[in-house]
C-alpha cells in the first residue's frame, strides 16, 4: 500500500447515505489507528464535497453543518482540493476507499469518475459494481454459470410479462440498489407490485420472485486480494419478519450491523457451505468483482442452496464476517487499498483523445440538417 495519504469516501445520495457514514467513519478510523495517514472526505446529500475530521462522531452528521467540516471541489482531472483560510490546496490523494452504499456510489459512476481524475479506487471496477448493482444482470450471469437462482421476473404491465410471473406469494425488490431497501414480501397482487414499481427506488424497475417461505439467509463475504478467500458464512436471525430489512439489519444496537442478531458462523452441513463458497468463487471470476462483495444465498435447510444477490460495497465492509475468519477490520482495508495500488488509475479505453480532424471537416451544422 502506498505511504501517501488515503481518502476515504463516504456518504453520497442514496437512501443508504446514514450507512454508508458509519462504515466510513469506522474505516477512517481503524485506518488512521494503524498508522495510516487519512483523509476523510463526505459526499453530502446535496452532491457537494466536504473534508472532514478522522475523530467526527455520527451524531456531528445530524447537524445543520459538520462540525470541523471544510468545503472541497472535485475536477477531472485534478482531483480533491480544499478551500480553507482563503486559500485552495490540492489534496494529494491517489488512492480511495470508497464506503458509499447504494446508488452512484455503489454503482460505478463514483469509482469511474474518481478513476477519470486519476485516483485508484478500492473496490470493484466501474464495470463490475454496475453489473453486480443490477439484480437482474447478476442473476443471469449466476444462471449462466449453472448456479441455482430464484424464479425472477421484471415488473411490467404487459400482458406477457403478467404471464410469466411467479406463483403467488411474491416477494418484490428493487432492480437496483441496497438489499434492505423498499423490499416487500408476501405481496399477493399486481395492484401492489405497480405501487411499489411507482414509489422510491423501485422506479427505475422492480424485480418479481416467488416467496420461498422457510427458507433460510445466508450470507458470505469474499475478497480477491491477496488471494480469494470467503469469510465465514452467516445466518441472519430476522425475529419475526419475514425478510432482512434495513430495521432489522442496522437499526438493532449501537454497532449498527454488527449489532444484528445472527448465527455466526452459521451451523449449517460442510457440503452446504462447500457449496456456497464454490458458488461464490465462481461468480467473482465470472462478473470480475475486486475489492470483499458480499454474496446472499437461500437454503432451503436441506440440500438446496440458490443465489440470490450480490453487495459489491457491503455495510461496514462486512468486517464482522471477516473477524469470524480471523482478519482484523484494518488489515482487510489496507489489502482492499493494496488492491488498488496495484490497478491503473485510468482504464486504457479512457486515454485516448480525438485530434479534432472531424471537427475541421464537418462543414456546417445546417448543412448536415438537410
Amino acid at each position: 500500500m502506498s505511504d501517501k495519504t488515503v481518502g476515504v469516501v463516504f456518504g453520497g445520495q442514496s437512501p443508504e447515505h446514514d450507512i454508508s457514514i458509519l462504515t466510513g467513519l469506522q474505516a477512517a478510523r481503524s485506518l488512521s489507528d494503524n498508522g495510516v495517514e487519512v483523509c476523510c472526505l463526505y459526499w453530502t446529500k446535496s452532491g457537494t464535497w466536504q473534508r472532514v475530521p478522522v475523530t467526527t462522531e455520527a451524531a456531528n452528521f445530524l447537524e445543520r453543518e459538520v462540525k470541523g467540516a471544510s468545503p472541497v471541489s472535485f475536477r477531472i482531472p485534478d482531483g480533491f482540493s480544499e478551500r480553507r483560510w482563503g486559500r485552495t490546496t490540492s489534496l494529494e490523494i491517489q488512492t480511495v476507499l470508497n464506503c458509499c452504499h447504494g446508488g452512484p456510489g455503489e454503482d460505478g459512476s463514483l469509482s469511474a469518475l474518481l478513476m477519470m481524475a486519476g485516483i485508484r479506487v478500492a473496490g470493484p471496477r466501474p464495470g463490475a459494481a454496475a453489473l453486480a448493482m443490477d439484480k437482474l444482470a447478476s442473476t443471469a450471469v449466476a444462471e449462466s454459470e449453472g448456479i441455482p437462482i430464484i424464479e425472477t421476473v421484471l415488473w411490467s404491465q404487459r400482458t406477457d410479462s403478467l404471464d410469466r410471473l411467479p406463483a403467488r406469494p411474491w416477494v418484490v425488490k428493487p432492480r437496483w440498489g441496497g438489499s434492505s431497501i423498499d423490499v416487500e414480501a408476501g405481496v399477493e397482487d399486481t395492484a401492489t407490485v405497480d405501487a411499489l414499481a411507482q414509489r422510491g427506488v423501485g422506479r427505475s424497475g422492480v424485480l418479481v420472485q416467488p416467496f420461498l417461505s422457510g427458507w433460510i439467509d445466508l450470507n458470505v463475504a469474499a475478497r480477491t486480494h491477496p488471494i480469494i478467500q470467503c469469510s465465514a458464512v452467516e445466518r441472519p436471525l430476522l425475529g419475526e419478519s419475514a425478510i432482512l430489512g434495513y430495521r432489522e439489519k442496522y437499526l438493532t444496537g449501537e454497532a449498527g450491523m454488527e449489532s444484528a442478531l445472527r448465527e455466526l458462523p452459521a451451523k449449517i452441513p460442510e457440503n452446504v457451505f462447500n457449496e456456497i463458497v464454490s458458488y461464490t468463487t465462481i461468480l467473482i471470476e465470472a462478473m470480475d468483482l475486486t475489492g470483499a462483495p458480499r454474496f446472499d444465498f437461500l437454503w432451503d435447510g436441506d440440500t438446496k442452496v440458490v443465489f440470490s444477490e450480490v453487495n459489491p460495497i457491503p455495510g461496514a465492509w462486512g468486517n464482522y464476517l471477516w473477524r469470524e475468519a480471523g482478519l482484523e477490520p484494518a488489515n482487510l482495508y489496507k489489502d482492499l487499498l493494496s488492491e488498488a495500488d496495484a490497478i491503473p488509475a485510468i482504464p486504457y479505453q479512457w486515454i485516448a483523445s480525438s485530434d479534432g480532424s472531424a471537427l475541421r471537416t464537418a462543414g456546417t451544422i445546417s448543412a448536415k440538417l438537410i
